[in-house]
């Protein structure tokens, strides 16, 4: 295969580790691949790119790839995930004297990642599981990721349920508490997806192959303890976190730990033990998109669209989590 050259979004998010490590260790030129990656100010901004063309592929959320061929809200675009860069990773946070202060969680402002965002879906398992959460009668407020924690900060909504660093980052705060996360919710889920354009695909049927190889050794990486600070020095160099400041990032570049950053749930690669708990990937990825399509649902083929656009290798599922 002749080097190919790919324009690869990505929004600054943990899922988006993967792809940073690929390129920092040569692992994209290996396989013949010269990878431009770049960082985005939202997911509206990745997609309008990648229906410009201006972008080969990107790194998203497991179920926008739907909500791209549907053309949800958002420019339509046939794409084909090829590997998932994370599982994971979500998680829902409240400022403690919001959730004191809102018997039921009434009136509660909760932030979520834009349009067409999965949150429903997270938010509905929390409240199965907790009746009486805090959650209750909460109103989703769409923002983009970069604008998360300035605008939680500054009081526009009272929490948020996003992917990380954002809970981690949230954290920091003492007056800020983890309601849940992934791990909780729906434990070991795909989390995110590196993509690309299907047309791009079509033109070079080696493409997705080399691609997922290159990537599924990025995951290798940051899945490894010894590799968590490199991990979080490349992801906080990213364009959203340039204003952070010394001690955050110090507090941050631990890793995940004992000693690190509280409320992350992310994970690059599911281990033996983890196998058997791991939340049904095709569900996940039908329930999501169900969550995030709503009335765009009528007249879609949600399944023809998974069997067509998802070319994921997933662990074999031993217990189905409903």
């Amino acid at each position: 295969m002749k080097k190919i050259h790919l324009n690869i979004g990505h929004i600054g998010l943990l899922d988006a580790a993967p792809l940073l490590i690929a390129q920092e260790r040569g692992f994209f030129e290996a396989e013949g691949l010269s990878v431009s990656l770049s960082c985005e100010l939202g997911l509206a901004t990745v997609f309008s790119k990648l229906a410009e063309s201006r972008l080969d592929g990107a790194c998203m959320p497991v179920h926008k790839p739907l909500l791209l061929a549907a053309g949800a809200g958002v420019p339509r675009v046939s794409m084909q995930a090829v590997v998932i860069t994370s599982y994971q990773g979500t998680g829902i946070v409240i400022a403690k004297s919001k959730s004191a202060s809102r018997a039921g969680g009434a009136g509660l402002r909760i932030g979520v990642i834009a349009q067409g965002s999965s949150a429903g879906l997270f938010l509905h398992r929390y409240q199965q599981l907790n009746r009486a959460g805090v959650l209750a009668d909460a109103t989703l407020v769409p923002v983009v990721a970069s604008q998360f924690i300035d605008f939680f900060r500054d009081g526009m909504f009272d929490g948020f349920c996003g992917n990380d660093p954002l809970p981690s980052l949230a954290a920091l705060r003492s007056d800020v508490g983890c309601v849940a996360n992934s791990a909780d919710l729906f434990p070991m889920h795909p989390g995110s997806v590196a993509t690309l354009r299907a047309e791009v695909v079509e033109r070079n049927p080696e493409l997705a192959a080399a691609w997922a190889r290159a990537v599924r050794r990025g995951c290798a990486e940051c899945a490894e303890p010894a590799h968590q600070a490199e991990v979080w020095r490349l992801v906080l160099a990213q364009e959203p976190y340039m204003e952070l400041d010394a001690q955050s990032r110090k507090a941050l570049s631990c890793g995940p730990g004992e000693n690190g950053p509280a409320g992350s749930s992310i994970r690059f690669k599911t281990t033996a033990n983890e196998a058997t708990r791991v939340t049904d990937p095709e569900g996940f990825i039908d329930a999501a998109g169900r969550s995030a399509l709503g009335t765009s649902l009528r007249g879609f083929d949600l399944k023809a669209e998974i069997a067509r656009s998802y070319l994921l290798e997933t662990p074999r599922v031993a217990a189905r989590v409903r």
